[in-house]
């Protein structure tokens, strides 16, 4: 199962984990790194590009199911994305950025007034 270049591109900026030497160097001749690998704004603007493009089917998909952890498939199938490190980073983006609501247990919710601070 390929990764679109998207989603690869996205997993490398936002994972950055197992890069090989020429994967950096391409990343940073194309404005993705900086000199020290530190994502430029250009990357982080990537990042949350990538996010917000997802963040309506997933937050819709959570409240139709309830929970993250339900379904983890139907979430990805309705974000568009094929590897599950890219939605759980997704989640995680998502969360951070009080979105959704991560539980203890790990699961995400749709946040709804009644749960939220």
């Amino acid at each position: 199962m390929a990764l679109t270049d998207s989603e690869q591109l996205f997993l490398d900026l936002a994972v950055f984990d197992g890069l090989s030497d020429k994967r950096i160097h391409e990343l940073m001749e194309e404005g993705y790194l900086d000199g020290e690998n530190e994502n430029t704004d250009k990357a982080e603007a990537y990042i949350k590009g990538f996010v917000d493009e997802r963040a309506e089917e997933v937050i819709r998909s959570l409240d139709e199911q309830g929970s993250y952890l339900k379904d983890k498939g139907r979430i990805m199938y309705h974000a568009g994305l094929k590897s599950l490190m890219a939605m759980e980073v997704v989640m995680e983006h998502l969360a951070n950025r009080m979105f959704i609501k991560r539980k203890r247990n790990g699961d995400y919710i749709k946040r709804n007034g009644i749960n939220t601070p």
